[in-house]
């Protein structure tokens, strides 16, 4: 320690002079955080001796040598570990039909065993060895940084994210850590240091899990171990809200047969020439929508909908239309965002043909084609992050927030239309009883049909919309947080929730009879919304490049497989870097080609549950390269399959739309 008060206050500056060097050549994006102004006064105590400590709010935080504590914290961290765990899917049903899941199979084969969080608990839980090789870790808290670089320094991390509530509080760390050889360390060979900064911890939560979803090779992070630099009310609530949500990183992922057949049903609605959706217009201010699922509650608005039919532009979600049709309540449009024949099949099992003929329907590009003839006119939209609209011009708009479930797909194309008071009915993201899932007349409560169930699960239990408890599912779960996270941006809308079901944060509750509409121009709405699709991308050759360059690309996968997987890996580390590198090399195609979109989600589960497997059995098991090599080449000629007939005649559909 330097025992020099001017002396360490000159060595600071010094040190604060090199960091902002080094920020601007390895990091530029984190100006940001030097230029903002943080909430919180915070700055370093010098004593006259030269000690330092930090000060928040007028208060010590250390109260000793800060590079002492960090070292203290170091050795506590290598015997006392906490940690995040994400667990990899195990789904293998119908392999014969779903290339993900057969692969799936061979690779658990190969184990001999199925992930278990208990066993791979147990070896985590042994004392870490310098040098060890860690995908991520999070340390919670920043402070003065000592501890950033001891952990550098001990471990071999590829990602280091770092949680802290102020970026006072990271301009103080310029002084005293070492940026220039921190950044300078992370800036290469795929490793990143990531700050998360911010003063709500559910706002940084939901952050924090889109960041390392999106932008960074998640199954690095089956399991992280977590370094608690700093304690507080503020770190113990972002850790909470970061492991409530931690699952949902993974939930969107989906695979590689899922894009397979968005983009083959993409391919087939362009050949439709389905209108598309390009939001130059919004309706009208006062206009109302009504966006109505499936929910039990739904039961008990049904003579206010239909009373109301005239006040409202009403789109129905998914199956919410079986209990529609049995009222004689006609939607004016019709959502859905499923991929599979499944929606097809549910939706002649929910309505007759000539009642489906009399709707117009609205739904993303991966709908399974066949729906269009069911409907009287058929408006498409693009999905987000999906193979199929990857092939279209960038300014299209995409609608994101419009999935898991087809309410969140109605509300999401409402906002976008530019609804400013819409009313939620039967969206209940739960239920009361367990055997009343659905409203009646639902295809999931006719006995005899593939759809029907009997009971739902209570994995979660959630405050009540108008009080009390409701039971939800994952699913059910994961849609109320991405409507939550939707209105949250979302400004200027009011969204009233008549459903008696889970409480929804953003939405205004509302009973039916507390209700007051105006009259507005209804048909005006409805032309407008309509004038927002067309055809003009027929006219583009946008969708033929692309889709020549994932060809090209396809091809190029089979070579790529062969050179970075031909070698049987020594260990777990060796394995890591591999499948890494294959990562690093789609991902650095997300601006070009549409094959990142095409093998994100199939790829990150297999990679994930690959590096489960291995941590928990302690062993890479002979031929395991071999198994992900050949998933990627089978990938490559089943894209190849789909788009080579697609290029042959995607000339005469562009003339065509000239």
């Amino acid at each position: 320690m330097i025992k020099d008060q001017r002396l360490q206050i000159e060595l600071m500056r010094r040190r604060k002079d090199k960091n902002l060097i080094a920020i601007q050549r390895y990091a530029p994006h984190l100006m940001d955080l030097v230029n903002r102004k943080g909430k919180i006064k915070c700055g370093i105590y010098v004593g006259q001796n030269g000690e330092i400590d930090l000060v928040m709010e007028g208060s010590r935080v250390y109260n000793a040598d800060p590079r002492a504590v960090a070292q203290i914290q170091l050795e506590n961290f290598k015997k006392q570990k906490e940690g995040f765990y994400l667990i990899p899917s195990t789904n293998r049903e119908n392999p014969e039909k779903i290339l993900d899941h057969k692969y799936k199979g061979k690779i658990i084969d190969l184990f001999g065993v199925e992930p278990q969080l208990d066993k791979l608990r147990d070896m985590v839980s042994q004392e870490l060895k310098d040098g060890q090789h860690i995908g991520a870790l999070f340390s919670v808290g920043l402070g003065f940084g000592y501890h950033l670089e001891l952990l550098t320094d001990t471990y071999d991390i590829k990602y280091l994210f770092v949680v802290e509530k102020d970026p006072e509080v990271f301009k103080t760390s310029l002084y005293t850590a070492n940026w220039e050889k921190l950044l300078a360390h992370y800036s290469c060979e795929g490793r990143a240091i990531v700050l998360f900064v911010g003063d709500d911890p559910e706002e940084l939560a939901k952050h924090m899990v889109y960041s390392i979803g999106y932008l960074y090779n998640t199954p690095l992070l089956y399991w992280s171990p977590v370094f608690i630099h700093l304690f507080g009310p503020f770190y113990e609530q972002v850790g909470k809200a970061f492991s409530d949500r931690i699952q949902e990183i993974s939930m969107g992922w989906g695979f590689f047969q899922d894009e397979l057949w968005s983009l083959e049903y993409t391919i087939e609605n362009i050949k439709r020439e389905l209108p598309l959706f390009y939001g130059k217009k919004t309706v009208p201010s006062d206009a109302v929508a009504f966006v109505i699922g499936a929910g039990p509650s739904l039961e008990y608005a049904l003579d206010f909908i239909k009373q109301s039919q005239h006040r409202a532009v009403i789109f129905s979600c998914g199956s919410s239309i079986g209990t529609l049709y049995e009222e004689g309540i006609k939607p004016d449009f019709h959502v859905e965002i499923e991929r599979t024949k499944m929606t097809y099949d549910a939706l002649i099992k929910s309505a007759s043909t000539d009642y489906l003929k009399e709707l117009t329907a609205m739904y993303n590009n991966p709908m399974y084609p066949p729906v269009a003839d069911l409907f009287k006119e058929s408006l498409m939209w693009l999905k987000p992050n999906d193979a199929g609209s990857s092939l279209f011009p960038p300014d299209i708009p995409r609608i994101g927030y419009s999935n898991p479930t087809v309410v969140n797909g109605g509300l999401s194309l409402a906002i976008h239309m530019g609804f400013k008071e819409i009313y939620l009915f039967g969206t209940d993201m739960g239920y009361k009883d367990p055997k009343k899932h659905h409203a009646r007349g639902n295809v999931a409560l006719k006995e005899g049909t593939e759809f029907y169930k009997e009971k739902e699960v209570q994995e979660y239990e959630l405050e009540g919309n108008f009080g009390g408890k409701v039971y939800t599912n994952g699913l059910l779960l994961w849609a109320r947080s991405m409507i939550q996270d939707l209105l949250k941006m979302t400004k200027g809308v009011k969204v009233y929730n008549t459903s008696d079901g889970a409480k929804i944060e953003g939405t205004i509750p509302i009973k039916v009879g507390e209700i007051t509409l105006r009259n507005f121009k209804k048909t005006e709405a409805i032309k407008l919304i309509n004038s927002n699709f067309s055809k003009d991308y027929l006219k583009d050759n946008t969708i033929h490049q692309k889709a020549y360059t994932l060809l090209k690309e396809a091809q190029e996968l089979q070579k790529v497989a062969h050179e970075f997987l031909s070698k049987q890996p020594r260990d777990l580390h060796e394995l890591a870097y591999t499948l890494n590198a294959v990562f690093v090399w789609l991902y650095e195609r997300r601006d070009v080609s549409p094959l990142w979109s095409m093998l994100r989600g199939g790829y990150l589960q297999l990679e994930h549950l690959v590096l489960f497997l291995a941590h928990q059995e302690g062993k890479v098991p002979e031929g395991i390269h071999e198994v992900i090599r050949d998933y990627l080449k089978e990938c490559a000629q089943k894209l190849s399959q789909v788009l080579e007939p697609f290029l042959e005649n995607s000339t005469h559909i562009i003339m065509k739309g000239k």
